[in-house]
Parts: structure tokens; sequence; C-alpha cells
């Protein structure tokens, strides 16, 4: 058998641990509620700057589409501007090739013509040495 002042230190003891773990739970407890406390104060410091933040943020977002936009716009006139150049070149080429033709065929004819007149001229001399040599007799 135990002596009885084992029981008795044994009370005591248990009676220690249960205060010890109480003044925890209640330290605990107020440390929470400090914590939940400055959150508070933190969030009402930081509430207006986070707000300040957002409406930064929308602006700069406002900002960035109207960009976009901005940059769509000009890409689409280069790219009209280019077609139109394009075209204008397609032309430009498609006259080029006429005038060409046009001029090779005129080049031909002036030739032909130059051919026939030369033609013609020595009929002519031909034809005169002829009359010249019957009016002598």
């Amino acid at each position: 058998m135990l002596p009885s002042w084992v029981g008795v230190v044994s009370a005591i003891s248990l009676a220690i641990i249960a205060l010890a773990a109480l003044v925890t739970a209640g330290a605990v407890t107020v440390a929470a509620l400090g914590v939940r406390t400055a959150v508070r104060a933190l969030k009402g410091f930081a509430g207006p700057a986070i707000a300040d933040v957002r409406q930064l943020i929308g602006s700069i977002k406002t900002e960035a589409d109207a960009l976009v936009g901005a940059s769509r716009d000009v890409r689409q006139r280069i790219v009209r501007a280019a077609d139109a150049a394009e075209d204008r070149l397609t032309d430009l080429d498609s006259l080029a090739e006429v005038m060409q033709q046009e001029l090779e065929e005129t080049a031909v004819d002036a030739a032909a013509t130059m051919r026939d007149v030369r033609r013609g001229l020595s009929v002519w001399r031909w034809s005169r040495k002829l009359l010249k040599r019957k009016k002598r007799p």
C-alpha cells in the first residue's frame, strides 16, 4: 500500500497541471483576440490603400485596353495601306506590260513601214531608170 501523502501530492500536482492548462487556454484566447484586433486595425489602415490599388489596377487595365485598341487600329490601317499599295503596284505592272507590248508592236509596225517605204523607193527608182531608158531612143 501507498502512503497517504502520495495521493495528496498527486491531487495537488493534478490541480497545478489543470490550472496551468486553464492559464494557457486563457493566454491563447487573449492572443487570438489580440490578433483579431490587430487584423481589424490593419484592415482599417490598409483598406483605403487596397481600394486605391484596385482603382489603379482598373485604370491601368482601361489604359491597356485603349492601347490595344489603338494598336489594332493602327495595324489595320497599315494592312489596308499595304494592300492598296500592292494593288497599285499590280496595276502599274499590268500597265507596264501593256505599254511594252504596244511599244513592241509599234516598233514592228514602224520597221515594216520603213521596209515598205524602202521597197517603194527602190521600185520608184527602178521605174524611173526604166522610163529614162525608154525616152532616149
